[in-house]
């Protein structure tokens, strides 16, 4: 039996709000405190190469945005050692000028004195910079590891540049690489599962992708939200699409509300951004073994540093290899994931990272289209149990491989003008085997008139896709009076080709001589595949070719305390394809058509922050968004492109020297011509044949509060807290019955409340608890409102040791669980079927680092 968690949601949306206004009380209270030599202890985070010191001044300062002066005399030309990471003002700087016999001084003024003592001098050549202060530390790089545990002081992905997050005027939420490890994050969905605004697993258990949705709207791996390190996923066709494992990222970040302004096509409710590991020069090595529910085994490791004296030329490989069960029967999965990066110095002002991957995905699927009725109605036999398996086990297959190979290239021209290039060419071919229900044959909610027999449908698709994504980017800093600004031009490039085959076992039941069985969902008995490969026929054959070219231009201006962000984007789209359908008359052969599009679009944002002297910056914004949409709905007419448009108010609070950050949004968001499953197709629409018929809504209108804080001790308590509230509903519908109803897969309320706790001393030294728990409301699994899953509430917690404490340096052991109660719930239900939530999963494993 489905059980309800209603009784929690009171305790835990409570629990939610009191640690957010915890949180978001400082606002108030806190006053700016004394920061005289603040910036003598500030971290900063520098990566510089051996040098002459002039240039390693100069590049320190543009890094960091630390003053510098030099004594008169300096011998500018002498060679400072190279520095990189995260580290203190004074241990960079001691680094930096270690056996040189240059010193070096704070003056009253903040700025670094270098080659005199504070006093000694009068006259000086002051270096272009920016004054430093506790406000305008550079802590970290957005593109690598945050300084903080869970709190990311800076991100990439909102901006395309390395920007402060309090000082965008959006919603950024950053999952760094310490809160994955805390929980124990096996994915990218596992990772965002504590982030405001964002739903995971709504379609269910899924091992081919990530699936997450941002304030209502598709960002999973079936979307074109998805990227890493800024550029977009290919995506191919039905099932030909990549994941990537999250053991390779250092970061993943959610941009909430349109982005199109600086990604070109994407929907309006936000996108996810996976940051990769990169080469650092402070690389930590380690390797983990770990075991889990359902006799699943991993083995990863994290390697790399220098490679050259010099400090020249860095590397970094990542891997990882796991396989065993999941939780539906006769199900395995396995892994294998490698990914070797670069970081070449080529000189003082130009450096290059190549990033690449490779990974290869065995074993089948978990998803299954499961009947309405014995999931989410009772039947006189009760209800299907979880890890029924109601395939057949020899044609349950998901084989992926998938590989990337690119660069990121960056040159400082000079002070001012600076060119970044960023490019991938990607790679995947995907073959999948799947027997599910075929719910048109199952009249009685998916189900035969015994309440016990499916009917069934076997498919094949195969499919193969090669991408090559370029982003341009020239960037300058100038002054126009009083006002700062950082101007960022670009131009980017998308080109995806990709074919996608889909074949079905014909005839499907119940017409006579399938030689798909019926399957009895209580007690199931498996026929076999015998006859399976010679009963296809091709259902839909797909040959894409699709490119985007974008141009835009973004302008942070900075005033004061004010900060301004001004951006416009032109898209241009263009996508042919050459398609076959079955033709049911004569099943077998195939219907030849073509389909083209050449849109293009206009996008632009605009918004403002103001930053107060006690850490909080409140911000408003609107952006637009635009997004082509190919295929056809169910009478075969070509789809619309979608459009969408944001207002957006909020507040940000980072105290000054406090590692904590909350954000609380409000926004109102609409989207016109949403794609959505028709219930009521045309009679004898190709659709049919596969339940893949499709439909536009005329407009949809989304407005949410979104919470989020966090705040980390590396000794003591740290905290995740979010809650979000959405109000989604189809604005606009050419069909009355549907106008007014509340928009598929969106639950109105949600929260989520991670802590953890480090002992640093006494008896529990190096003990380390977490424990968190998720709430998610109840929600509709289609556009009219015909079926509606029940709310739910998990548990997850975590248990470290670090085993220095007794002997073993480096040592740590892990104790991971995600729902611990083991909740049986429904992610969602549809016309098609029913999907179950994610059972109990526990995982325990051991690390060394050294």
């Amino acid at each position: 039996m489905i059980l309800s968690a209603r009784p929690a949601r009171v305790g835990l949306l409570a629990g939610v709000v009191c640690v957010g206004s915890t949180l978001l009380s400082p606002v108030v209270l806190a006053q700016a405190g004394d920061t005289s030599g603040a910036h003598q202890q500030q971290r900063v985070r520098i990566a510089l190469p051996a040098q002459a010191l002039g240039r390693a001044l100069a590049q320190f300062s543009r890094q960091t945005g630390i003053r510098f002066v030099e004594a008169p005399g300096l011998d500018a030309g002498v060679t400072v050692n190279a520095v990189n990471g995260t580290l203190p003002l004074v241990e960079a700087l001691d680094s930096l000028l270690a056996g040189t016999g240059v010193p070096y001084s704070f003056t009253e003024a903040g700025s670094v004195l270098v080659g005199a003592k504070a006093g000694e001098v009068a006259d000086a050549n002051t270096l272009e910079a920016v004054e430093v202060s506790a406000q305008t530390t550079v802590e970290e790089s957005a593109w690598g590891a945050a300084s903080n545990g869970y709190m990311a002081t800076h991100s990439a992905s909102g901006t395309k540049t390395d920007a402060r997050i309090v000082e965008i005027p959006q919603s950024v939420s950053v999952v760094t690489r310490q809160e994955m490890d805390d929980r124990g994050s096996e994915t990218v969905m596992d990772a965002v599962r504590y982030t405001s605004g964002v739903q995971t697993e709504t379609q269910g258990i899924d091992s081919r992708v990530d699936d997450i949705r941002i304030r209502g709207f598709d960002a999973s791996s079936w979307s074109n939200n998805l990227y890493l390190d800024g550029l977009r996923m290919p995506r191919g066709g039905q099932w030909t699409t990549p994941q990537v494992d999250a053991w390779g990222l250092e970061r993943v970040e959610v941009v909430k509300g349109p982005a199109a302004v600086l990604y070109g096509q994407v929907a309006p409710g936000g996108l996810v951004n996976m940051v990769a590991k990169r080469p650092t020069f402070e690389q930590t090595n380690e390797v983990v073994v770990e075991a889990g529910s359902f006799d699943q085994y991993e083995a990863s490791f994290d390697v790399g540093g220098n490679l050259d004296k010099n400090g020249k030329v860095i590397g970094r490989l990542v891997g990882s290899y796991n396989e065993g069960d999941s939780q539906v029967d006769k199900t395995e999965l396995s892994r294998t994931y490698l990914a070797p990066s670069a970081t070449v110095l080529l000189s003082d002002d130009t450096e290059i990272t190549f990033l690449t991957y490779y990974q290869k995905d065995d074993g089948g699927s978990t998803f299954q289209f499961s009947p309405i009725k014995g999931m989410l109605e009772p039947t006189p036999y009760g209800y299907i149990d979880r890890s029924t398996f109601l395939g057949e086990p020899d044609w349950n297959t998901y084989d992926r491989e998938q590989w990337a190979i690119g660069y990121d290239l960056t040159h400082y021209i000079n002070d001012a003008w600076s060119f970044r290039q960023n490019a991938k060419y990607s790679h995947v071919e995907s073959l999948f085997d799947t027997v599910v229900s075929n719910p048109r044959a199952n009249p009685n909610d998916g189900l035969q008139a015994d309440n016990r027999t499916m009917l069934r449908r076997a498919v094949r698709g195969e499919g193969e896709l090669d991408s090559i994504a370029v982003d341009n980017q020239l960037k300058v800093v100038f002054n126009t009076g009083a006002m700062r600004h950082s101007m960022l031009m670009g131009l980017d490039y998308l080109s995806t080709d990709w074919n996608h085959d889909r074949y079905l076992v014909w005839p499907m039941s119940p017409d006579p001589g399938t030689p798909v069985a019926p399957i009895d969902v209580f007690d199931p008995v498996y026929s076999g595949t015998a006859g399976f490969e010679d009963a296809l026929i091709p259902q839909i054959l797909t040959d894409v070719s699709d490119e985007q070219i974008g141009l835009y231009l973004q302008d942070m201006i900075s005033l004061d305390n004010w900060r301004f962000t001004l951006g416009a984007r032109q898209d241009f789209f263009d996508y042919e394809a050459d398609q076959g359908s079955m033709n049911r008359a004569a099943p077998g052969t195939v219907i030849a058509s073509e389909d083209s599009s050449d849109d293009h679009a206009f996008t632009w944002r605009a918004g403002a922050t103001y930053l107060f002297d006690n850490g909080a910056a409140p911000y408003a914004s609107y952006a637009t968004s635009f997004e082509p949409l190919t295929g056809f709905d169910s009478s075969e007419s070509a789809f619309d492109p979608s459009e969408g448009e944001q207002f957006e108010l909020g507040i940000k609070y980072q105290p000054p020297r406090r590692n904590s950050l909350v954000t609380l949004s409000v926004f109102d968001l609409t989207q016109t011509n949403l794609v959505v499953s028709d219930p009521a197709p045309p009679a004898g629409a190709a659709c049919t044949a596969d339940n893949s018929c499709q439909r536009q809504t005329g407009e949809t209108r989304t407005r949410g509060v979104e919470l989020e804080g966090k705040a980390w001790q590396e000794d003591g308590l740290s905290v995740t807290v979010s809650y979000t509230y959405l109000d989604a509903e189809i604005s606009k519908e050419t069909d009355p019955e549907l106008k007014g109803n509340v928009k598929e897969f969106v639950p109105e309320n949600s929260a989520a409340l991670w802590l953890d706790y480090k002992w640093q001393e006494g008896v529990l030294r190096g003990l380390g608890l977490g424990a968190g728990a998720r709430f998610t409301d109840s929600l509709y699994g289609d556009a009219a409102n015909t079926y509606e899953v029940d709310s739910y509430t998990l548990y997850d917690a975590s248990l470290r040791y670090d085993m220095r404490y007794i002997g073993l340096q480096g040592v740590m052991f892990s104790l991971t669980g995600r729902n611990l109660a083991d909740e049986e719930f429904l992610s969602s239900c549809s016309e098609y079927g029913c999907s179950y939530g994610t059972a109990r999963h526990v995982t325990a494993g051991v690390s060394y680092r050294w």
